[in-house]
């Protein structure tokens, strides 16, 4: 078995790791549904990761084969931001959405998982080169970051999306 990381298997994760993504904040919204501010962050954060998932899928339409493919050292470098405690192993996001009890948990978690695919993304970038599609997801997961930084930092006090900074 070859675990080599390539262009398709990079793209691959990237799929997968919308489609882990979608699943923990819609998750997150029905959880914190009778809380309104929270229940809108977890719903468009849901709704985003869809529209990342659709853009890496045609993403993944576009790309050849792998058969053939050279891959250099760069693509250690990749395989290794996929390796990321986050997404795999015994503190996997699934177990730590076992662990989520309050609204501080859920926050801290959603904040790890934007920072994760961000930190993957932008290597996938580094590595496979700059993409109008890739470059627009990245772009997303920062403003992701962003918004999750500010509930996080505000705590109670903030009153929604629509709050300004």
């Amino acid at each position: 078995m070859n675990d080599a990381m390539t262009p398709r298997k990079a793209i691959e994760f990237a799929v997968k790791t919308e489609e882990l993504g979608t699943k923990f904040y819609q998750q997150l919204a029905r959880k914190f549904s009778d809380q309104p501010e929270m229940k809108e962050l977890f719903e468009l954060l849901a709704k985003d990761e869809v529209i990342h998932e659709r853009q890496f899928r045609k993403l993944l339409e576009k790309t050849p084969p792998d058969e053939g493919v050279s891959t250099g050292p760069e693509f250690d470098y990749l395989r290794a931001m996929s390796l990321s405690r986050f997404f795999m192993g015994k503190d996997g996001l699934k177990k730590r959405c076992k662990k989520i009890k309050d609204q501080k948990d859920a926050l801290g978690i959603a904040f790890e998982l934007e920072k994760a695919t961000l930190q993957y993304y932008s290597a996938m970038r580094e590595v496979l080169g700059a993409n109008e599609t890739l470059d627009a997801v990245i772009e997303a997961e920062k403003a992701h970051l962003a918004k999750v930084m500010q509930y996080v930092v505000m705590d109670s006090k903030f009153r929604g999306l629509a709050d300004k900074w």
